[in-house]
């Protein structure tokens, strides 16, 4: 995870200085670079933090681009259509950042998945919860 962080900032042209001194990350210059070599492991907070100055979380994470999640989603006309009748989809359109309509959309996607029978490692993982997310907010625009 530390080396996609890495290649994440430099994608975005950023210094490590930049990051850690952004007024809203403002951690410590160890901290950051314990974080790029993997001897730390980041919190969630600071993840949402990364996303909201731009970096693809998702890559950081899974190692898989946002936009090739995305365009699996479009690619997939085979995907199970009955989390469309059981999700709620005007709350997402509440949610203000990119990160927050995201996981908004994964949880009721998992809930919809728990509600047809599904169980969490077997039937469905972090992917799969990401691209019918992705699927959610794509289809609300």
């Amino acid at each position: 995870m530390g080396k996609r962080l890495e290649a994440e900032r430099q994608r975005l042209g950023l210094m490590a200085v930049e990051v850690y001194e952004e007024p809203t990350i403002r951690i410590a210059q160890t901290t950051y670079k314990n974080y790029e070599t993997g001897k730390r492991d980041m919190p969630s907070s600071l993840l949402i933090k990364l996303w909201n100055i731009g970096f693809d979380v998702m890559y950081v994470l899974t190692g898989q681009r946002l936009e090739d999640i995305a365009l699996d989603v479009r690619s997939h006309k085979d995907l199970p259509s009955y989390h469309q009748r059981l999700i709620n989809l005007p709350d997402i359109l509440d949610l203000e950042s990119p990160s927050d309509r995201l996981l908004g959309a994964m949880y009721h996607a998992e809930e919809a998945l728990v509600q047809a029978g599904a169980n969490a490692n077997e039937d469905y993982d972090y992917k799969i919860l990401a691209t019918l997310g992705l699927g959610l907010i794509d289809t609300v625009k």
